[in-house]
């Protein structure tokens, strides 16, 4: 292996297919790579088009397991990184677009981001499709399917994996409770990079094995998030709690987020005449 970089990018493996078949490299990556077969056989990625720094194999069902294998390799074998990305296998990226967004990264000291998606992909949030023209935008909190983590906040949230199997609430709620107990909250999403999500989203499907859906989960990682709220109140504010964890009744939740649409909406409206006013 050559000499240790300041990043590891994972990317998952069916420990089939070809490994990183998604995956572009078309210049020499300025991160570690790690393959993690998620299916715990005891297969090698063969290819031409790249070298993996580490090569690990456990079953799991879902990204909550793969987080808790991760740090647990990661721990065992002392290793420690700047940022951890944690990408699914149905992610095309290029490698030259993660040396940028890395870079970007650090100069912008951010704790936690995610390349922008593309349009075309399969997506839950709107607010994650690439926006033309800008580099980064700041955020609240990042989605499971490509996150970037400081190793510090991954390793912080370490004590909560074994609760998800999906992992799904990791990322809007208890990751960002994490980074505020921390300090860390310096949060974007990088424009400058794309990828793309060619698979239709298939988790709010599945039952996992500890008798959880998908909602189930989410809903039990948010009671983790109030909970660690709530032994230090005054670190967390009014907007945090409504905004983020939805503390509150259903009613007063959704008229604080349209209250929050609409100011945005003024905003873009506001910046669109702006521009207008400059041609």
């Amino acid at each position: 292996m050559d000499a240790k970089k300041a990043n590891l990018v994972v990317v998952t493996w069916d420990g089939n297919a070809e490994a990183c078949a998604c995956v572009s490299f078309d210049m020499p990556k300025d991160f570690d790579l790690l393959i993690f077969n998620y299916t715990g056989t005891i297969a090698e990625p063969i290819s031409s088009r790249f070298v993996a720094d580490y090569v690990v194999s456990y079953k799991t069902e879902n990204k909550g397991q793969i987080f808790e294998h991760l740090y647990q390799y990661l721990r065992q074998h002392h290793i420690n990184y700047h940022y951890i990305g944690i990408i699914d296998d149905d992610i095309f990226f290029r490698v030259s677009d993660f040396n940028y967004m890395l870079q970007i990264a650090a100069i912008h000291q951010l704790d936690v981001f995610q390349p922008s998606i593309s349009v075309d992909s399969y997506f839950s949030h709107r607010k994650f499709v690439h926006a033309p023209g800008y580099i980064i935008r700041n955020t609240d909190w990042v989605e499971i399917m490509a996150p970037f983590y400081k190793q510090e906040l991954f390793n912080a949230c370490a004590p909560y994996f074994k609760e998800t199997i999906s992992g799904q609430g990791i990322d809007c709620f208890l990751m960002p409770t994490i980074q505020v107990l921390y300090g860390k909250t310096n949060t974007a999403i990088i424009d400058a990079a794309i990828i793309r999500h060619y698979r239709p989203i298939r988790s709010h499907q599945r039952l996992y094995s500890n008798g959880l859906n998908n909602e189930q989960e989410i809903e039990k990682i948010r009671q983790i998030a109030i909970q660690l709220v709530s032994e230090k109140p005054d670190l967390f504010t009014y907007d945090f709690k409504i905004g983020i964890l939805k503390i509150g009744s259903p009613i007063k939740v959704a008229s604080y987020m349209y209250s929050k649409k609409l100011k945005k909406l003024a905003h873009n409206f506001s910046a669109f005449l702006r521009n207008l006013g400059t041609r």
